[in-house]
């Protein structure tokens, strides 16, 4: 991992450091690149944010300093080099995102399949009750017709 100073000496036509920070601002605003930040100490109670930028990155700056040189504006040499990796992490990301919502919703009809089992269930044993009642009250039904047919001009007693 290198530092701003050493990425300034390794990228031909870069010049400052300020302006090697300019373009890596661009980077990060124009193509939403991050790059790595690590805390340093400058003093005793004080730190700083120092970013750190591997091989790739720096190969990608030499590009952007070749098509600089060329006569591309800088925002333009910029998005050329870093839009293919934005959109290889943005394709990589809604590939993640698709991902997540069809577990979730996977998830979902799974708990909705669980309470429709459960009330499949519970209108299955309401169906058996039910069964056995009507099955009791026609043989009650059975009962009570049948013994009024045996005498069936009887007189109550008062």
């Amino acid at each position: 991992m290198y530092e701003a100073e050493e990425v300034v000496s390794l990228v031909e036509g870069l010049n400052s450091v300020s302006t090697f920070h300019r373009w890596r601002k661009l980077a990060e605003e124009l193509c939403h690149v991050s790059f790595k930040r690590k805390t340093k100490q400058v003093g005793a109670t004080s730190y700083t944010k120092i970013y750190q930028f591997s091989e790739a990155d720096i190969e990608k700056f030499r590009q952007v300093s070749v098509l600089r040189n060329r006569g591309h504006p800088v925002k333009e040499a910029i998005l050329s080099v870093f839009k293919e990796e934005k959109k290889q992490i943005s394709i990589e990301e809604q590939h993640k995102q698709l991902f997540d919502k069809l577990i979730e919703a996977i998830q979902t009809l799974d708990g909705e399949r669980q309470k429709q089992t459960k009330s499949i269930q519970s209108l299955e044993r309401q169906w058996h009750l039910m069964v056995q009642r009507v099955n009791k009250l026609e043989q009650r039904i059975e009962a009570v017709e049948t013994g009024k047919m045996d005498k069936p001009f009887k007189r109550k007693n008062s």
